[in-house]
């Protein structure tokens, strides 16, 4: 049995008011593509984030839990863990559910049970990360485990689903807004202990463990993305810890780049206070990246890099460039939903690139951002600073 202490680990939940929210707006647009049912395999890759439309249906997820769902248009959904001790414990830590099942490291047999029961052999079926995901448009899925559900189920029809749940994860509610105003807070928290902590002759790898130590010790979920650098001439943050100790003169990099300039750092601040104002429900993405792009410009800078982002448990949309040239940028992950407006409840990080004419790439700042009724505002509370530690 679980010994946790506290019922339900003291986890932070959301309602069952918020669950009913999500599922009906689902259910809302499986009925407009004309969907059955839903279904998603585990993928953890991405920091969790592979896996995100599971977690939004299922409140089960995070801290590298494996898991699968079978969500249906009606009857209650199911959840597929890996074995009885998961089964336990999420039983515990959520109350979404009550129908959790053992996979036992083989997700289709049991998938397909589930699916039997719904009587779905000539279902339309829609699979979740089939592809389309912004930052994996080839899609998320195991082929083998779909092979096998697709040969149990012949005369079914199997369809995307991947952008109606981006469709419904793109929009915020007031409960999910809270806890990213919450995150925020941690982020803020992180920073202080960084700069509290970064001394010549601190190791790296000392410093990598400071911000995990700050986010799980204040309530947030492991993994979490973490880009690290330092140096001298600091290269593009990575994702590993350096055995290096800090040295006086080096730039600590946690996604800006090595030539960042005060003053490209300063217009980016500028630009970023400006696209707040700017921002309101009804103007478009593409609107939003001619204001940047006018604005990095007269500042006599170089529009740069990713403009914004959408934020949530995973990659939401959009994801929107601030350039416009080269092939990158003409793809559909870049450009599919740029005609979309700003709606009430987007939140998403906004980081606006400004490039000397003569460095590699840009200098940044940036934060997430909600967009309300009456427009935009950043969630972090922190002043933005280009901090010196003597």
């Amino acid at each position: 049995m679980i010994n946790s202490g506290e019922r339900g680990f003291g986890l932070p939940k959301f309602s069952s008011a918020e669950r009913d929210r999500r599922w009906r707006r689902v259910r809302e647009l499986m009925r407009r593509e004309k969907l059955d049912v839903i279904i998603g395999f585990p993928n953890q890759s991405h920091w969790d984030q592979f896996q995100a439309d599971i977690r939004y249906l299922t409140h089960i997820g995070g801290h590298q839990t494996e898991v699968a769902v079978v969500f249906p248009l009606v009857s209650e959904p199911t959840a597929f863990v890996r074995g009885g001790n998961e089964i336990e414990w999420w039983s515990i830590a959520q109350d979404w559910l009550k129908d959790i099942r053992p996979s036992r490291r083989s997700w289709s047999p049991p998938l397909i049970a589930r699916m039997k029961e719904l009587q779905l052999d000539n279902a339309r079926i829609g699979v979740s990360g089939l592809s389309g995901l912004l930052r994996a448009p080839e899609g998320t899925v195991v082929v083998g485990m779909l092979d096998q559900v697709r040969q149990a189920f012949p005369r079914a029809q199997f369809e995307n689903a991947t952008e109606i749940l981006q469709d419904a994860r793109s929009i915020k509610s007031p409960e999910e807004v809270a806890w990213m105003e919450r995150a925020a807070e941690i982020l803020d928290q992180v920073v202080a202990a960084i700069l509290a902590r970064a001394k010549p002759g601190v190791m790296e790898n000392e410093m990598v463990a400071t911000i995990w130590q700050t986010i799980i010790a204040n309530g947030g979920d492991y993994p979490s993305m973490t880009h690290w650098g330092a140096g001298v001439n600091v290269p593009w943050a990575c994702r590993i810890a350096p055995h290096r100790p800090l040295m006086a003169g080096d730039m600590i990099n946690t996604e800006l780049e090595a030539t960042d300039l005060k003053r490209a750092f300063e217009a980016s601040v500028k630009v970023f206070d400006e696209l707040v104002k700017f921002m309101k429900p009804g103007v478009s993405y593409r609107a939003v990246i001619a204001f940047y792009q006018k604005l990095v410009r007269e500042a006599g800078f170089i529009p740069k890099g990713m403009l914004l982002h959408g934020r949530g448990i995973g990659e939401d949309r959009p994801q929107i460039t601030g350039e416009v040239e080269g092939d990158m940028y003409t793809s559909a992950t870049y450009t599919q939903h740029l005609d979309l407006p700003l709606v009430e409840g987007n939140v998403f990080v906004l980081k606006p690139g400004a490039m000397p004419g003569d460095a590699p790439d840009s200098i940044r700042c940036g934060d997430t951002v909600v967009i309300e009724k009456a427009g935009a505002r950043r969630l972090g509370k922190r002043e933005f600073s280009f901090p010196e530690i003597n």
